[in-house]
């Protein structure tokens, strides 16, 4: 008979491994996660974000139509912080010309708008420093990139607009945008600006834009415009009559020879005024020959009293200007160009000696000793 004992041992030995390898399995399976060694894996293969970390590490986007799609949100909302705007003006005048022009055409084409806060403000060269909404805001900055890239989107844009009554702040941008890009159109200036000015709803109410676009009739050098004005003067409302009055006066600095032709020829026109007409021809360059003449005209006419010619004579050497940043006009020269004073006192002594206004000649001999000092 056999001895059963070594199959028993080595059934023994086989259970009691079979047991340790079960063990071993086990513990390992159930190590914490925190000591367990991570596998290595490349920044591809790392699994997706979820949350609010995904989208904070998404990259903000930085195209004009994004960034105006942001501050139209943040201005409705009322949540715009101080120095945002200029920062949004800056980002989009520095950005991508085509894709800034492109973002604000499409805009304005919406016909969506926002309150600023701001004040319609022009700056120097005519740039606004303030808007009252956004439109009016898009339409300057788009103005500012097509006069320094030389396209014709704005002029494009504004002409368009020109031929809607939207509001008063944007026709003044608009007929400033068409100027800068066609500069010798001055007849569609004035018709347009001549249209803006008898559009009752805005003359009743008239906004910081329709005030700031009386430049644009400066700018177009038309001298029929002295009725419209003169008409304004004489009203109520003393922001207009201030606005019409500087135009006016700016009118004839600008066309000085138009100007005194066309109040020589109708000279009914300001005869209530006397002392402001007497302002605007003292605006002349008597250096030229043909505005010499108007002068001397004004001078001799018999309808004409003589202290509103007395009146001509006391500034004729030194005109009062407007000096201040407007839509298209540059402030006047600080000093008369040397050709201006000779002219003037050349005239004076050729009136004396020739006993040319003989009413006149004390007033004269005190200009001739004012000039002479």
């Amino acid at each position: 008979m056999k001895n059963p004992r070594p199959h028993f041992f080595v059934t023994l030995l086989l259970l009691t491994a079979a047991i340790g390898i079960w063990l071993g399995v086990r513990m390992k399976n159930q190590e914490p996660s925190s000591q367990r060694t991570p596998t290595a894996t490349s920044v591809g293969q790392m699994p997706a974000a979820s949350g609010k970390n995904a989208s904070s590490a998404m990259p903000l986007d930085l195209s004009p139509a994004a960034q105006l799609a942001r501050i139209l949100d943040k201005l409705r909302a009322g949540t715009l912080s101080p120095g945002e705007l200029d920062a949004f003006r800056r980002a989009i005048l520095d950005g991508d010309p085509a894709q800034s022009i492109a973002a604000i055409v499409k805009f304005l084409a919406s016909g969506q708008d926002a309150l600023t806060g701001e004040t319609f403000a022009p700056g120097k060269g005519g740039e606004l420093g303030g808007a009252p909404t956004l439109r009016v805001l898009l339409l300057d900055l788009i103005g500012r990139i097509c006069k320094t890239t030389k396209g014709n989107e704005a002029a494009e844009v504004s002409r368009a607009l020109l031929e809607k009554k939207t509001s008063a702040d944007e026709w003044a941008i608009a007929l400033r945008n068409v100027a800068w890009a066609a500069p010798g159109d001055r007849a569609f200036l004035a018709a347009k600006s001549r249209e803006m000015l008898h559009y009752q709803p805005w003359r009743q109410q008239p906004s910081g834009g329709f005030l700031e676009a009386f430049d644009v009739i400066v700018y177009s050098r038309d001298a029929t415009f002295v009725t419209d004005l003169a008409e304004i003067v004489r009203s109520d409302d003393k922001a207009l009559q201030r606005s019409a009055g500087m135009a006016l006066d700016r009118l004839a600095e600008m066309a000085p020879l138009d100007v005194m032709n066309f109040l020589n020829t109708n000279r009914a026109e300001l005869a209530d005024k006397p002392f402001l007409r007497a302002d605007y021809f003292s605006k002349a360059d008597l250096s030229q020959a043909a505005q010499r003449a108007a002068v001397e005209d004004y001078l001799s006419r018999p309808d004409v009293a003589a202290r509103e010619k007395t009146k001509l004579l006391a500034v004729l050497a030194s005109p009062g200007s407007f000096a201040a940043d407007a839509l298209l006009t540059d402030p006047p020269p600080a000093e008369d160009p040397p050709q201006r004073s000779a002219g003037l006192m050349q005239a004076v002594g050729d009136w004396l000696k020739a006993n040319r206004f003989p009413e006149l000649n004390p007033s004269l001999q005190q200009l001739q000793e004012r000039l002479a000092q």
